[in-house]
This record gives structure tokens, C-alpha cells and sequence, in this order.
């Protein structure tokens, strides 16, 4: 009997989140994003590869009190994937990985920490075997989706490298910490926080609708400066007030921008790590 594997390399949803993880970084360090350009040819709105993305999102994300709820979805989730195009996603498949390849180091994008690797797996081993290749394996397997999908996930927040460093220090001080963020935030995000995640799939959905992008990003940036003035009330360090008041009043430049480019996405992904990195340091 034949053991299960996993593979990275044909993991459809494993695949994405080293994406999105590589986008994080790029937005931290570029106003040009190579991977965000992936991301938009290989999981626009209606490929293959973005409907299977969408069955392993909803076992991962889905929350169900019944057991035999959570049962039936799973198994309704199974059938669905085994309605769609498998010649289609292993070409896309082949072809996404192949452009990953000739933009990065594969083996080095890959080794990427994915939070969630275990429940993954064991949905592309659900989608990827019969039960007759080994009904122990499966059922172990089964059962890590189970327990997802019955039992609520509490995110742990991972705190960014300047919080652990100043975390000992007055609030004045972490505070002060912030003007240097405005300029060059640390590098070692290894996540999307979820108004950054909303964003982009805004933007890859909404990429050649023009007119419904806009108005996502024109509702999106009130509640930025909203946020980043609750925030401000609550500076002490003039210096740190003045460089987010200022990052708020470029917001309007957005606001009256008549094409979304991928460098305004990219700008708001900066404005959401900031509010976040506010929200630690204010809650202390």
C-alpha cells in the first residue's frame, strides 16, 4: 500500500500562499511587483487553478457546530474537485511553477514557513487520492480537515522583529521607532494580515473592471484615515505625529487617480502594515 505525499509543486493552495508571501516582501522593498503579476495570470477570476483555490479555501476556512455538516461539505467539496478540468490544472499547474521558477529560486521561495502546511496537505491528498490507495492514510487525513472545520482557529499574531526589539521600551519610544517605517518597513513580514489580503483579491478579481476596482479602493482609504487619525490622537512624539499626518494626506493623491496601478496597491499594502504595527504598539 502505497504511502501519501504532498508536493509542493502540484499543492495548488501551498503554491499560492508562497505567492502571497513573496508579494509581502516585495511590497516592503519595491513599487514593482513581478509576483504580483503571477498572481493575476495564473488565479484570475475564472482559471482552473482558481477554482480549485477556491475548494481548498473553503475547507480551510470554513466553520460548521455539526459534525455531520462539516462530513457533508467535505465530501460535497471532494466532488466538486472532481468535476473540474485535471488536464487544465496540470498545465496551469506546470506552467505556474515553471514561471516561479524562471522569476526566483524555487527551492529557496519554497522553504517559506506556511501556517497552516499541516490542514493543506491533507486537502490535496483528500482531492489527489482514491480511497483505495490507502484508506488509513486518507482517514488520518480526513480527520486534520475535520478538526479544522469543527473547531475554531484562533490566529496567533506574529509580532514583527522592531515590537520584539522595543518592547521593553516606553511607549514614547516605540512610537519614535515608527518614522523609520514610514521609509523602510522590516523586511521580515512573513504573512498578509486580512485588509491586505481583502485587497488583493480585490485587485486580481477586479483587475479588468476598472470601475468596480475604483470604488473598492475609494471605500478602502476613508477607513484608512480614519484609522491612522484614532491613531495619531494617540502620539505623544511630534515628529512620529507629523510623518503619519502627512502619510494620511497622501492618501488623497490615491483618491483622485483615475487608473489603479499595481504601485497604489502596493502603497496601500504599506498603509494596512502600518495601521497593524500601530495597533500593537497602541494596545501595550
Amino acid at each position: 500500500m502505497k504511502k501519501l505525499k504532498n508536493s509542493k509543486y502540484k499543492n495548488t493552495a501551498i503554491l499560492f500562499e508562497i505567492l502571497v508571501r513573496k508579494l509581502t516582501s516585495e511590497s516592503m522593498t519595491s513599487d514593482k511587483s513581478v509576483t504580483i503579476d503571477i498572481i493575476k495570470k495564473y488565479f484570475g477570476k475564472n482559471s482552473e487553478l482558481s477554482k480549485e483555490l477556491q475548494l481548498y479555501n473553503s475547507l480551510i476556512k470554513e466553520q460548521f457546530k455539526s459534525e455531520a455538516k462539516a462530513l457533508d461539505f467535505m465530501r460535497s467539496c471532494k466532488e466538486t474537485h472532481n468535476k473540474l478540468n485535471k488536464s487544465l490544472i496540470k498545465r496551469q499547474r506546470y506552467n505556474l511553477v515553471k514561471e516561479i521558477s524562471n522569476n526566483f529560486i524555487f527551492e529557496k521561495i519554497s522553504k517559506i514557513r506556511i501556517k497552516n502546511y499541516k490542514q493543506l496537505a491533507s486537502v490535496y491528498k483528500l482531492f489527489e487520492y482514491k480511497e483505495s490507495s490507502n484508506p488509513k492514510q486518507l482517514l488520518e487525513c480526513k480527520d486534520v480537515i475535520l478538526d479544522h472545520l469543527l473547531i475554531s482557529q484562533t490566529k496567533s499574531i506574529k509580532k514583527d522583529i522592531v515590537i520584539e526589539t522595543f518592547k521593553n521600551q516606553d511607549k514614547d519610544v516605540r512610537l519614535l521607532t515608527y518614522k523609520l517605517l514610514v521609509d523602510k518597513f522590516n523586511n521580515k513580514y512573513s504573512n498578509l494580515n486580512e485588509s491586505q489580503k481583502d485587497l488583493l483579491n480585490n485587485y486580481i478579481t477586479n483587475v479588468n473592471d476598472t470601475e468596480a476596482l475604483k470604488e473598492y479602493i475609494h471605500k478602502v482609504i476613508p477607513q484608512i484615515k480614519t484609522k491612522l487619525k484614532k491613531h495619531t490622537k494617540l502620539i505623544t512624539d511630534k515628529v512620529t505625529k507629523i510623518k503619519i499626518e502627512k502619510l494620511s494626506e497622501m492618501l488623497c493623491n490615491v483618491e483622485t487617480i483615475k487608473t489603479i496601478k499595481e504601485s497604489h496597491v502596493l502603497s496601500l499594502l504599506r498603509y494596512f502594515d502600518l495601521i497593524q504595527e500601530l495597533n500593537e504598539v497602541n494596545k501595550k
